[in-house]
């Protein structure tokens, strides 16, 4: 993106499941005042089998505001345990 005579890189952050405080506000499911484990969710369905943390996303923000990065413009930085790489089994 131009902004008058200078260059600005544009990159995105796409983040998986985290662990944070947002899940405790959020209903399990429709009519439910139950929180969401974080944990429990990734280990169904994320490939690494666990939730990332705020720092994991601190990480590739960081790294996007870093000079190793000058020359990246235009991505999706994906910090999801592979998610969109493939789902992992859910074994029951």
């Amino acid at each position: 993106m131009r902004g008058g005579r200078r260059w600005y890189p544009i990159n995105t952050v796409h983040p998986g499941v985290i662990d944070t405080p947002i899940w405790t506000k959020i209903p399990a499911s429709a009519g439910s005042n139950a929180p969401i484990d974080p944990n429990e969710l990734a280990r169904a369905g994320v490939p690494l089998g666990r939730a990332g943390q705020a720092q994991d996303i601190a990480n590739g923000a960081l790294f996007l505001a870093w000079d190793a990065s000058s020359y990246m413009t235009g991505a999706e930085l994906v910090i999801d345990g592979g998610m969109t790489g493939g789902a992992r089994p859910r074994w029951s």
